[in-house]
């Protein structure tokens, strides 16, 4: 049944709508989940909320500095590095308009007791986005359960992407980019 309302409110609502529905047809931005599972303190959970609200911002803007000042100095994941990273986003707002996401966090595990601390937050959303070639709405990103990380560096929380990578040479970078995109 609630599927069935779902889908019927995205039928309905696709005639009106100046930009592209999410993942979550009546779902858009960062969200906690009811019932959640947090491992640390209020205030530093909303701090690394507000970071991935400061994303969605970014991102609807599509403001580059703005989106890039999120991200550690240190970020790598999949091989990419921060500047890598960069260069996909530049591609991705010359490529796109009207974009679209949804974050919604199960589980935020904060770790402050390390020299730099950390937190792993396991999400579940999409990116999406109008193709300025198309006209179409493109999935750029989905993805169920997987876990952003982040560290807090210079006074504030950052998108560290995975710790344990190497980064590659840019001329290696692949074409797609493999979730987390933050």
């Amino acid at each position: 049944v609630v599927l069935g309302v779902l889908a019927g409110v995205l039928m309905a609502s696709q005639g009106c709508q100046s930009f592209p529905p999410p993942v979550f047809p009546d779902i858009t931005g960062t969200h906690l989940l009811q019932g959640a599972e947090i491992q640390g303190d209020d205030n530093t959970t909303q701090a690394i909320l507000s970071v991935f609200k400061k994303a969605e911002d970014a991102v609807h803007n599509k403001d580059l500095d703005a989106l890039m000042e999120l991200y550690s100095e240190n970020y790598k994941h999949g091989g990419y590095t921060k500047d890598s990273v960069r260069a996909v986003w530049k591609d991705l707002f010359d490529h796109n308009h009207d974009f679209a996401d949804t974050h919604v966090f199960s589980k935020v595990k904060i770790q402050e007791g390390k020299t730099i601390p950390q937190a792993h937050v396991t999400c579940t959303g999409s990116l999406w986005a109008i193709s300025n070639e198309t006209g179409q709405r493109v999935n750029i990103d989905s993805w169920y359960g997987e876990m952003h990380h982040l560290t807090f560096e210079h006074g504030a929380w950052h998108m560290a992407g995975t710790f344990w990578e190497i980064p590659r040479a840019k001329e290696s970078r692949p074409a797609f980019l493999p979730h987390p995109f933050f």
